[in-house]
């Protein structure tokens, strides 16, 4: 039996989420901090803005990837259980594969 290699999906995912909730948090922070200074330009806070809205952006394509994943693991799980009953009815199965 070929064994495959299982999915990178999952690690990806945990990647975008990680890096999105970081970048959004201290985007926040920076933005809140830049409120509270009177000496806060216009550029500053496009930049700001345009960081959160990005690590919210990594954090929802990191969910949407999650998901993914997760639906990718359960139809291997599914593969390979057919895979091993198809070997148990008949010997010559396995030899195939």
């Amino acid at each position: 039996m070929q064994h495959q290699k299982p999915s990178s999906a999952a690690p990806t995912a945990l990647i975008y989420i990680t890096l999105g909730a970081l970048l959004s948090v201290w985007s926040g922070i920076w933005f809140i901090y830049e409120r509270n200074t009177e000496n806060a330009s216009r550029g500053v806070y496009y930049i700001c803005s345009g960081l959160l809205l990005s690590g919210l952006a990594l954090l929802a394509i990191g969910f949407a990837v999650g998901r993914v994943a997760h639906r990718a693991q359960a139809a291997e799980i599914a593969q390979d259980e057919a895979k091993v009953d198809a070997i148990g009815r008949d010997p010559k199965v396995a030899q195939r594969l």
